[in-house]
């Protein structure tokens, strides 16, 4: 079966499929199961659902106290008070502050970047939050902090264009340090993911007269994937998610982080702390989130607006952190941690000796 809907130049389309076997599971008699492939609707990447593999079960056990290995973290976690002026990076000398402070919030270079400007801020002194208790001030602030840094970047560097708040919580997601965090990135060039999106959005523009974004929003607003609006920030289920009950931001008055003002700020945190509150509803502890920014020395408004993501990941399970994060998850780009060049030549001595 097959289905395709267009609403307001936007398409809907997706396949359903089925697959039949004889499941253990009913004693072998004939069962089925529906596939749905999904198509996104401006980038035409593909994704398949089967709410049966929610059942499917795990050799891997979850930790029944999370409390208790949160405990063991504490004291030696980097980002808690009594570690952090030590054994954190500072900015350098040309930066006004060698951290920036705002609230609660804390930020500072990433010891192990990989972009030319790349921090982590710290959202309190607390260790450990659930993602009920993640308030708007909470984020408010931390976020502030973020675009604070992106203003004395591009004071410096007004090539840097290309700005994004990152989100990796709890090792599930890729976080290698338990204390809430996020990361911050501002490039010369945009990701993968944001470059697709831009040229997608361009294209959508040529073909149609019309803005992508608030055309989805517009196509989406009365319908059963429409969550709600804070103000400037439309909220919504993603239509072809690239991952577990991923929710996408639309900021329906900027194309780029850097444009926000506090009005607009607080209306994404308000829709984010919202978000986070029903994630821990559903039990959700593990997420990752990424934005999608537009280039800071151009108003690009008439076809594409900033935009974020977020996708939940698995349970929190002892001994184990996850190395795929909001780049690979999200931005569509691997982080490598080996040199190809050193990977050929220690296999290439395996190699000649057979």
């Amino acid at each position: 079966m097959s289905s395709w809907v267009e609403m307001r130049k936007i398409a809907f389309e997706k396949v359903v499929r089925e697959a039949r076997l004889l499941s253990p599971l009913f004693g072998f008699q004939p069962s089925s199961q529906h596939i749905e492939v999904r198509k996104d609707p401006l980038t035409g990447r593909q994704c398949r659902i089967n709410v049966e593999r929610s059942k499917r079960p795990k050799d891997a056990v979850c930790v029944a106290d999370i409390r208790k290995i949160v405990r063991g973290a504490k004291s030696k976690c980097f980002f808690c008070p009594k570690n952090l002026e030590k054994k954190t990076p500072m900015l350098p000398s040309d930066f006004p502050e060698r951290r920036i402070k705002v609230g609660g919030a804390r930020l500072f270079p990433n010891l192990f970047p990989f972009g030319e400007y790349h921090a982590v801020a710290v959202f309190s002194s607390d260790h450990y939050l659930t993602l009920a208790q993640f308030s708007p001030k909470l984020l408010e602030d931390c976020f502030t902090a973020c675009l604070k840094y992106f203003e004395q970047i591009r004071a410096r560097h007004p090539e840097v264009n290309y700005c994004n708040i990152n989100w990796n919580h709890m090792p599930p997601a890729a976080a290698s340090i338990l204390h809430p965090h996020i990361q911050v990135l501002a490039d010369r060039w945009p990701t993968s993911q944001v470059r697709g999106l831009i040229e997608g959005s361009k294209q959508y523009r040529k073909r149609n007269g019309s803005n992508y974004w608030l055309d989805l929003v517009d196509a989406e607003r009365d319908g059963e994937r429409f969550i709600g609006q804070t103000g400037s920030v439309a909220w919504l289920a993603s239509f072809a998610p690239g991952g577990n009950n991923e929710v996408l931001a639309v900021f329906l008055k900027n194309s780029a982080l850097t444009q926000l003002n506090k009005r607009g700020l607080s209306d994404f945190c308000n829709g984010l702390s919202r978000v986070l509150k029903g994630y821990c509803g559903m039990g959700v502890t593990a997420l990752n989130m990424g934005t999608f920014s537009g280039p800071s020395d151009e108003d690009t408004g008439d076809y594409y607006l900033l935009n974020a993501k977020l996708v939940s990941r698995p349970a929190f399970h002892s001994a184990y952190t996850s190395d795929d994060g909001f780049m690979e998850k999200l931005h569509c780009e691997t982080i490598v941690e080996t040199m190809p060049e050193a990977v050929a030549g220690r296999l290439g001595g395996q190699w000649q000796r057979g």
